[in-house]
């Protein structure tokens, strides 16, 4: 005789597409939770969503998430390419929007989400949920950093370009001044104490950004902090440049070009596989300059990554 399957919805419920007939379930205050933050963060892994609710049961909340998306509450993203196992992405939905809207008993209007924002490339998505690692990491981390009177005050901000543009005057090779602008892919705005406040830029990199479009947003960065709109806007008494890279190769090529356009001191770098909510203000930082200084005009090696000397955010002050 045949062992009974276990009688659990997780069977009987398709994966990729919503039921026909979901089981029935009472909408509770965690389940509104749980679709603002999707609704925030626009497409989370299911690993996101943990970060965000760590004191709650990592089944339960999968469980929870199963019920939305069958009842129309959230939508699942299948990547191309993606193995059965990786984590589940979910997206923002029309009746989740509504349902947060008469959670909070405000108007549909007043909830910053529309379904275009859904229509986006499978490689548009990756990046968001990239840049999501950094900033939910940052989020939690700065959070707990700031009730142990670690930081006096903190703010993580996802980069838009029309409101975080950062512009400054190049020359050209004629001499002549030209505005060019990068936008971050978010920023940290973290004020340490009284007398430090400083802007950490970040840059998601998925290995996709060629040589020359890296050497202009390394201008601008060395070019930024200078500007009256730096001061106007951020009042920040420094700003540092994060990079997130997806290897080790990548984090030397970047540094390496850094380097060489002088701008070793203001660049860290980290793997992206090493940041999490835990790790987050932890010494995961590498600088440029522990990786590569120029003598006599040429770049050379100083450290290979695996012996590099770590930083975390407070070693910004030193």
């Amino acid at each position: 005789m045949s062992p009974r399957k276990p009688k659990t919805d997780q069977k009987r419920l398709p994966r990729t597409k919503r039921a026909k007939h979901p089981p029935a379930f009472r909408i509770t205050k965690r389940d509104v939770e749980l679709v603002r933050a999707i609704l925030n963060y626009r497409f989370l892994y299911t690993k996101h969503v943990f970060w965000l609710l760590p004191k709650a049961s990592q089944q339960n909340l999968t469980v929870r998430l199963r019920h939305l998306y069958h009842h129309g509450y959230l939508n699942r993203v299948l990547l191309p390419d993606s193995s059965t196992n990786e984590q589940l992405v979910y997206a923002p939905t029309e009746k989740g929007a509504v349902m947060v809207a008469d959670a909070d008993g405000i108007s549909r209007d007043e909830v910053e989400w529309h379904r275009y924002m859904n229509i986006v490339s499978p490689s548009h998505i990756r990046h968001l949920l990239s840049i999501n690692d950094v900033l939910v990491s940052y989020e939690i981390a700065l959070g707990q950093a700031k009730a142990q009177g670690k930081i006096a005050d903190y703010k993580v901000v996802r980069g838009e370009p029309r409101k975080h543009k950062l512009p400054v005057l190049l020359r050209d090779k004629d001499g002549k001044r030209r505005e060019v602008a990068n936008v971050p892919d978010a920023y940290l705005a973290v004020v340490f104490d009284s007398h430090n406040y400083g802007v950490f830029f970040v840059e998601v990199d998925r290995a996709t950004m060629g040589s020359s479009r890296w050497a202009e947003k390394i201008e601008v960065y060395r070019e930024y902090p200078r500007t009256q709109h730096f001061k106007d806007k951020f009042k920040a008494q420094w700003c540092i440049v994060l990079t997130v890279a997806p290897s080790e190769k990548r984090v030397m090529s970047l540094a390496e070009k850094t380097a060489g356009m002088g701008g070793q001191r203001g660049f860290w770098y980290a793997l992206a596989d090493q940041l999490t909510p835990d790790t987050a203000c932890g010494p995961v930082w590498i600088r440029a300059s522990d990786l590569f200084g120029v003598r006599n005009e040429r770049v050379v090696k100083l450290s290979e990554i695996s012996r590099a000397i770590r930083s975390g955010l407070p070693d910004a002050l030193r």
